[in-house]
């Protein structure tokens, strides 16, 4: 139902304003991300945690209508702990990348944004308990500030909500809760 609407909202965004479209202006930028992957262990194996990342991601896209751009973003994996069993840590090292629709709005100097879109998480666990690779994907959403600081140059605050799965499919019977989310900060560059 998540899909066929985010597919209406898109199909509507791109078609209202189509006459008044001007020529695209393409961006790029580069953020620090506090990425957290929040693990609901339903194993029997008591591994349930938090992996909290500081990774770079990269972030670009295009300015289609005064309202509505069109970004991507992919985040780099890093290696974290969640848990601990045993004297022997448990980790999740999660990639993700994603495609939305970025409708906006200046409020004085600023630029207030929503994000909604579609995201490709993929989670590899490791550990005495749980173990394995496992990609999902479905609707991710976010909303976020920014701010024109020189010329070309803005920079930016966003929070996004990348998954949420339950029953997430590991080697173990019974799957985890998989919630990522991430807040970051980071600088854009306009073509112009």
């Amino acid at each position: 139902m998540s899909k066929k609407l985010l597919a209406i909202a898109l199909g509507m965004a791109a078609t209202v304003g189509v006459a008044h479209a001007a020529q695209p202006t393409f961006y790029i930028g580069g953020d620090v991300v506090g990425l957290t992957t929040k693990i609901d262990d339903n194993t029997g194996g008591n591994t349930s945690g938090s992996a909290k990342a500081t990774t770079p991601r990269l972030r670009g896209g295009a300015h289609i209508l005064d309202w509505l751009d069109a970004e991507f973003h992919f985040v780099l994996p890093k290696d974290e702990t969640y848990s601990t069993t045993g004297g022997s840590s448990n980790k999740s090292r999660t990639t993700i990348g994603a495609v939305f629709a970025k409708p906006n709005v200046n409020v004085g100097p600023v630029n207030l944004y929503g994000l909604v879109g579609f995201a490709s998480t993929k989670v590899n666990f490791s550990g005495s308990s749980v173990s394995g690779v496992q990609s999902e994907q479905g609707v991710a959403y976010g909303v976020g500030v920014q701010y024109p600081f020189a010329g070309n140059m803005s920079a930016s605050i966003d929070y996004i909500q990348y998954l949420k799965k339950k029953n997430y499919p590991v080697s173990a019977p019974g799957g985890l809760d998989v919630d990522v989310k991430a807040i970051a900060v980071g600088i854009t560059y306009t073509f112009r």
